[in-house]
């Protein structure tokens, strides 16, 4: 059986299709459980995976139609429909189906056949299905998505001309200190400005997370929330552990290193505006402009390996890559998947600086896992959670350093290669203290936005860099307004620094023996989510992110490249 296509697939996909087809398979379900063998499970699986990839890919297929373009209202109805009357059938008929096969004398054999570590995933995805939060879940898709659609069409009056919050952002990498200050202020101002809207949308998505905990049994939304990224390794206790291993070794080295960026700009104490600029590392905007990023990529690829540059020439030609920023468009980058093609895509907003090189590599980090572990027939075991997910995109960006000049000059190419050891300190730190004010918000649901904001100011004090924000306090408390994982994909935050911790091993690796990085990059990538995190970690000869040293090591070989 092909357990990617779906037959009989209609153009647009319906509510009432979706119902039909799932009432079709649970009609199935007394058959399958009654045979003394489990051959009829093994079909009615596979019938399953198959019409899951469908809805999946079609899923995904419409929200990257979207994302590219959230002023067109057909294609916002088109998601909306999608979200709040297909997605609730697929949940509920998903719910029902999985039960049934976690009761199943059958659900060994089935687990045996098509992957063991499906049973722990199916698991853990019941809560977060749950039919009793049906009403909750669409009316929480409604509130994220309006934060998207305020994000995607932001716009700003600079200097006599109308930007997007990205174009804007740009003026940070600026040497002019006060081009950067009036560029900050715009942006700070936007948020201002918006900021009753973005408290309103935030208090809504609270109160609807925390009544789904609640409805299951919860005394808080943290449990399900781990739930709902999909977490078998580790729980919130051992998260508290990394963060604390991050303040004793990271925020040290991350003040040091601001200390010294002040003293290259001339200042005591850098302003916020300043964060961005460091004459020794800022790249000149415009430096690769977007017409050529994609070549350069190939070439680089090339010199790595032509298997991945020929990942990067089919993409390209099958139109898979959406990399220039419009207005509209929107905002961050992405890669999704469409299941049943067993194609993956790329969304970003370059503008021609030197941060879309990253992005790039990043992003088709997602896509080279998702190419490698193709060969995965269950779809459940195709990725992994998000915290493995991120080693494949964070990797790459360490293992493409030593070809980097194929989109920057010598000088430019030192230059990016000395930041990113530079700011993946500041990443760590800034990525502790978005998990711990998520746990703190969840933790205490009844929180008004002032005490919110205060929360988010109090806990930076742990992770920051002693930016001077005198005369601008209204500001520290609002930074994460512009974070849209808070808003839209909670606890998906922490992913990034697990992974890190990986991708910094590999970078070490890499020094000593780069095939031998390369290698175990791309088992990594083939692998999928046939395992948990920490098993695909071990799995790779690499430590444990809650190896206690670990962050101790990490820093000071980051300290050493720095």
């Amino acid at each position: 059986m092909n357990y990617r296509f779906y037959p009989d697939r209609p153009d647009s996909i319906t509510a009432g299709f979706a119902q039909q087809e799932y009432q079709g398979l649970l009609e199935k379900l007394a058959a399958a459980e009654s045979a003394a063998t489990p051959d009829q499970w093994f079909e009615l699986f596979g019938q399953w995976s198959a019409f899951s990839g469908y809805l999946g890919g079609e899923g995904s297929r419409i929200n990257f139609r979207f994302a590219g373009n959230m002023a067109d209202k057909d294609l916002e109805e088109k998601e909306r429909y999608f979200r709040e009357e297909v997605a609730p059938v697929i949940t509920n008929g998903r719910h029902q189906f999985v039960n049934a096969l976690l009761g199943s004398q059958h659900a060994d054999a089935v687990a045996e056949r098509f992957g063991s570590y499906m049973l722990p995933v199916l698991r853990n995805s019941m809560e977060p299905l749950d039919p009793i939060n049906t009403t909750l879940r669409v009316k929480e898709g409604q509130a994220a998505n309006r934060y998207s659609m305020v994000m995607a069409v932001a716009e700003v009056e600079f200097d006599g001309k109308v930007m997007s919050l990205k174009e804007l952002a740009s003026f940070m990498d600026s040497p002019d200190a006060e081009l950067r200050k009036k560029g900050w202020l715009a942006m700070r101002g936007w948020v201002s400005e918006h900021r009753d809207e973005f408290r309103h949308i935030f208090d809504e998505l609270v109160e609807i997370r925390h009544q789904m905990a609640l409805n299951l049994g919860h005394d808080n939304f943290v449990p399900l929330g781990y739930c709902g990224m999909g977490r078998t390794d580790y729980g919130p206790a051992e998260a508290a552990s990394f963060r604390e291993s991050i303040r004793t070794y990271a925020v040290p080295l991350r003040r040091q290193l601001a200390a010294e960026h002040a003293a290259r700009i001339g200042v005591t104490q850098a302003r916020p505006w300043d964060a961005g600029y460091d004459p020794e590392l800022t790249i000149p905007a415009g430096v690769v402009p977007v017409e050529t990023q994609l070549d350069s990529a190939e070439r680089m690829f090339d010199r790595i390996s032509t298997h991945l540059a020929d990942h990067v020439r089919r993409m390209r030609a099958e139109g898979l890559i959406d990399l220039e920023h419009r207005h509209g468009k929107r905002s961050g980058a992405f890669c999704t998947w469409f299941s049943d093609e067993g194609r993956p895509a790329i969304f970003c907003n370059s503008t021609g600086n030197a941060d879309d090189v990253r992005t790039l590599i990043h992003e088709m980090g997602h896509a080279i896992q998702h190419w490698e572990s193709g060969p995965i027939e269950n779809l459940i075991l195709h990725s992994p959670t998000a915290d493995a997910c991120e080693i494949h995109s964070l990797g790459l960006e360490f293992l493409t350093l030593p070809f980097i000049d194929e989109f920057f000059t010598p000088e430019n190419a030192r230059r990016f290669r000395l930041g990113r050891w530079r700011k993946v300190v500041g990443a760590m730190c800034y990525r502790a203290q978005v998990d711990e004010f998520q746990h703190w918000v969840y933790e205490h649901p009844t929180a008004t936005p002032a005490e919110r904001e205060a929360a988010w100011a109090s806990i930076g004090k742990l992770y920051d860099s002693d930016l001077d924000y005198s005369g601008l306090e209204e500001h520290l408390g609002t930074q994460w307004y512009q974070l849209p994982h808070i808003f839209r994909s909670p606890f998906y935050y922490i992913d990034y620094a697990i992974a890190e911790t990986a991708a910094m091993q590999l970078a070490v690796m890499a020094e000593q023996d780069h095939d031998r990085a390369m290698q175990t990059y791309l088992h990594l990538c083939r692998v999928g989510g046939t395992m948990g995190v920490l098993d695909i970690i071990s799995s790779a000869g690499l430590r444990s992110p809650f190896d206690p040293e670990l962050m101790k090591d990490l820093m000071a070989h980051a300290a050493e490249q720095i």
